[in-house]
């Protein structure tokens, strides 16, 4: 798997954090089992760029100066309207620790249902899982030419997910994919309303 670096400076606690966000910078803190939360900070630009090829599953090497710490993304915080990074969590790996982290899915092949018209609508877009660092993927693969009728459905549980490797934390019962039969709207015409035909009685003296 692919790594990428990330060079940060360290945070001094004095500082404000309305003055790091104002100088276009992102406030964060790596820390881990194994390693003393340090307080850092990040050019806005450059953790945006590292964040959409890193995503939450992929090892970023942290540079702080001469210092190297495989880190993966914890968690972070958002602008509401910007959805500018406004503070970010990084926790520190080791070879011999498991991570608990999100791998993306990956659809691939053809459904047979697709061919019958049916609508393959895709539920879960990542799986939720526990691993060593060195397990960590780009993805996991989901086949959907399981699905091969209307209504056939793709469970966590059916994924060829090794269990030797991986601890699926996702509930196995989760649907990730699905192929329904899509609506038919029925149009009525409007019938015209036939015309009398019987002829009134002529009225008598």
């Amino acid at each position: 798997m692919e790594k990428f670096e990330l060079q940060a400076e360290v945070r001094e606690v004095s500082e404000k954090l309305s003055q790091i966000r104002a100088n276009k910078q992102v406030p964060w803190v790596v820390y881990g089992h194994h390693q003393e939360p340090i307080n850092l900070k990040v050019d806005a630009s450059t953790l945006l760029r590292t964040f959409r090829k890193a995503g939450e599953s992929h090892i970023i090497v942290l540079e702080i100066g001469k210092k190297k710490i495989n880190v993966l993304i914890h968690d972070f915080q958002k602008a509401p309207v910007t959805w500018e990074f406004t503070h970010i969590d990084f926790y520190a790996i080791t070879a011999w620790e498991k991570v608990h982290t999100k791998i993306h899915l990956e659809f691939v092949w053809e459904s047979e249902a697709k061919k019958l018209w049916a609508i393959i609508e895709e539920h879960t877009k990542e799986i939720e899982v526990k691993c060593l660092s060195e397990d960590l993927v780009d993805s996991f693969k989901v086949d959907i030419s399981l699905l091969k009728d209307f209504g056939d459905t793709i469970k966590v549980s059916d994924l060829k997910i090794d269990s030797k490797k991986y601890d699926v934390l996702t509930n196995e019962n989760d649907l990730v994919a699905h192929a329904y039969k899509p609506a038919v709207n029925v149009i009525e015409e409007d019938v015209p309303v036939a015309a009398a035909t019987e002829e009134t009685p002529a009225e008598t003296k």
